[in-house]
């Protein structure tokens, strides 16, 4: 069955804001085979293409020309390397993301436990170089299979060559449009290597919490802090943690001593959530979208159909914080439309 693409569709229920913008084209796309006649179209279009997964890191700010390709590519198999603790889980791009950690969790390895609940799909996940709780999905990743249309070919990309920092990477910026991920492998182990020092003390009965319970005790932490889309329209964290030099890091620990923050090489990586709640902006609502009541670093949409009372939170946000606190916040979600 040829690959069906349809014209001037909605994309209401491919964003997790619900936001009421129109694809120029619109199409599912399930597999290799369909991916190549979608990249056919587009060249005979000579029309742009986006490919995202669950819409979960997107603010559709208007209509969007080109075409919208929904990616709904699965598979997902583990090699284990002989004689050696370490486990090779390869993961389709479209697979869910939760859905293939709790996999992992299932079967005894560690690496992507932290990660747990993070909304998406596997194919988004070095895009952003995904992260929670002191792990990075470029601390894990071996490679990330691509379908190059430059080239025209598939092709493995090593992590070193991704260029993969806080949130960044080149898939973000000279690789937008050209580079469609369509693989990942990760380096998992079936030892226990966790990270546990961004938890608060007594967070877990043991010293030493198997990947299954760190994952339930992620899963029940964020289900608390962060509303489900389904429910509420949000894209998870909206705000980046802003990283500051020490200078800057010392005279706002003097002013604010509860101050969160981590230590990031030579600066210091401030909690965006601590600020933007400190500045009051927690649970205010207007206009029909709003900051969330249990967690200041999400913003949700109510009740509006387009972006623009969004928008204008945002700046109000971002100007409010850089006021009060001489810190710049930068959006997590990226814009589209």
């Amino acid at each position: 069955m040829p690959l069906q693409i349809l014209n001037n569709h909605s994309l209401k229920h491919h964003n997790s804001f619900g936001f009421n913008y129109y694809a120029e084209y619109f199409c599912l796309v399930n597999d290799a085979m369909e991916l190549a006649e979608l990249i056919m179209f587009v060249e005979d279009k000579q029309c742009s293409l986006t490919v995202i997964g669950s819409g979960s890191n997107v603010v559709l700010e208007g209509d969007v020309q080109g075409v919208v390709a929904i990616n709904r590519i699965k598979g997902m198999s583990t090699s284990y390397i002989e004689g050696s603790t370490d486990c090779i889980l390869e993961l389709a791009s479209g697979e869910i993301w939760h859905e293939a950690v709790e996999y992992s969790v299932r079967q005894g390895l560690y690496g992507i436990e932290n990660l747990a609940l993070i909304p998406g799909t596997a194919g988004a996940a070095p895009i952003q170089n995904i992260g929670a709780y002191g792990v990075e999905i470029k601390d894990i990743l071996q490679e990330v299979e691509v379908y190059n249309r430059l080239t025209g070919a598939l092709e493995w990309i090593g992590v070193a060559d991704c260029h993969f920092s806080y949130r960044e990477s080149r898939f973000k910026h000279e690789w937008k449009g050209s580079h469609i991920v369509t693989k990942i492998r990760l380096k998992l182990s079936t030892l226990a290597n966790t990270q546990l020092d961004y938890f608060a003390k007594g967070t877990f009965n043991t010293f030493n919490p198997s990947a299954l319970e760190i994952f339930n005790k992620v899963s029940a932490i964020r289900q608390k802090k962060l509303p489900d889309p389904k429910k509420l329209g949000n894209a998870g964290s909206f705000f980046k943690n802003p990283i500051v030099s020490d200078a800057k890091y010392l005279s706002l620990k003097h002013l604010y001593p509860d101050l969160v923050s981590y230590q990031q090489g030579d600066g210091w990586k401030l909690a965006a959530g601590w600020l933007i709640d400190r500045a009051g902006w927690k649970g205010r609502r207007a206009g029909g979208v709003g900051v969330y009541e249990a967690q200041a670093l999400v913003l949700v949409n109510y009740d509006n159909e387009t972006s623009d009372n969004l928008l204008k939170l945002q700046a109000a946000i971002v100007d409010d914080v850089k006021s009060k606190f001489g810190v710049q916040l930068e959006r997590e979600p990226t814009a589209l439309g």
